[in-house]
């Protein structure tokens, strides 16, 4: 169990993230592969109190989450209430942290459930690599 403290801990760095599925209209987009900045936080509370631990935002097929590495869980922003819950239609399938030198990285694969329609959606997976300086605090949050 990872003990929390106030205030949580961010640590800035970077994400890689590829589409792999089979959906026409990102592949033939520039929205097909992103490398962005990142902010991996211990823990982030949302607007109703529950908190997420070992966590990070991204940004994909136009919309905002929050990607939950203790549960497998997908958060999602919604614009009209401007909060994030729960997408039971997502989640993180597989992830591995490892550690090179002087980095830090995060390995895995993610499904993000995609309403191309009314009446078309699908689950579109992403490969994605999180990069972040090898600091030995970053490491106990995956023990």
């Amino acid at each position: 169990m990872i003990k929390i403290n106030k205030p949580p801990k961010v640590y800035t760095g970077h994400i890689y993230i590829e589409y792999t599925g089979n959906n026409i209209f990102l592949l033939n987009s520039k929205k097909g592969r992103s490398f962005n900045s990142l902010h991996l936080f211990e823990y982030f509370l949302l607007n109703d109190g529950q908190s997420i631990r070992n966590c990070f935002k991204t940004e994909l097929l136009g919309k905002k989450y929050i990607v939950d590495f203790d549960g497998h869980s997908i958060f999602k922003f919604n614009e009209e209430s401007h909060t994030y819950e729960p997408d039971d239609w997502s989640y993180l399938i597989e992830f591995v942290p490892h550690s090179n030198k002087n980095i830090f990285m995060v390995a895995g694969r993610l499904r993000l459930f995609n309403e191309i329609s009314a009446v078309d959606g699908r689950n579109e997976t992403f490969r994605f690599n999180i990069i972040l300086d090898n600091k030995e605090e970053i490491k106990n949050l995956f023990i």
